[in-house]
Formats: structure tokens, C-alpha cells, sequence
């Protein structure tokens, strides 16, 4: 049986990420999701984020006319590239419910936190 060194397998993918920067500004910028084995999904962002903040990141393929559905995540803070971009992993996001404390809420309702 063949044994491979401890080589993580690196993809690299060009996606679009939109969300809220944590001037609560919505944003949409290009960039390479990187999936690593080890270390999970990563995207460098030129702008900063709350913690947790919620993402749409959508998988831009080359000469596809459809576009891919934008998958939803949490990002998580790992820390500053050598150009000083934000780096980022990016965790599943599982709505939760979540009491409101107004009157106008719904009880019940589901909420990305």
C-alpha cells in the first residue's frame, strides 16, 4: 500500500465574496478562495470584518453563462497576508433561532448569527 508524504492538497478557486465589512458597509469583491486540506477554506480580503461575520461567497467558473448559487459562511479572523489583505477562514453558517427582544419580532424566527 502506497503512503503519500504529509503534503496538504492546495486548490485555489476565483470566487465573488459579498457581505457587511465592519464599517457596515456591503461589499462585493473578486478574489481566490484557497480549500486546504489542513487549514480548511481561506479567502484574503482587502477590507476588515466583524467577528463572525456572516459571507455570500459564489464560485466563478470560466466561461459558464449561469451563475452558481453563493454559498452562506461565517468568517473567522486568521490573520494579515504579506501585502496587508485580511485573511480569513470561512466556517459553515448554521441559522439558530433567536428570541427578539422587540415587540415587533416574530418569536421563532431564524437568524444568521
Amino acid at each position: 500500500m502506497l503512503h503519500h508524504a504529509g503534503f496538504p492538497v492546495i486548490r485555489l478557486y476565483e470566487v465573488e465574496v459579498s457581505g457587511w465589512d465592519s464599517a457596515e458597509n456591503f461589499f462585493v469583491e473578486t478574489c481566490e478562495l484557497e480549500w486546504n486540506e489542513d487549514s480548511g477554506k481561506q479567502v484574503a480580503l482587502k477590507r476588515t470584518l466583524n467577528d463572525s461575520a456572516i459571507l455570500l461567497v459564489r464560485l466563478l467558473q470560466p466561461g459558464e453563462s449561469d451563475r452558481s448559487h453563493p454559498v452562506v459562511f461565517e468568517a473567522e479572523l486568521v490573520g494579515e497576508t504579506k501585502e496587508g489583505m485580511h485573511r480569513f477562514r470561512l466556517n459553515k453558517a448554521v441559522p439558530r433561532m433567536r428570541e427578539q427582544a422587540s415587540s415587533a419580532a416574530q418569536p421563532g424566527r431564524v437568524l444568521w448569527t
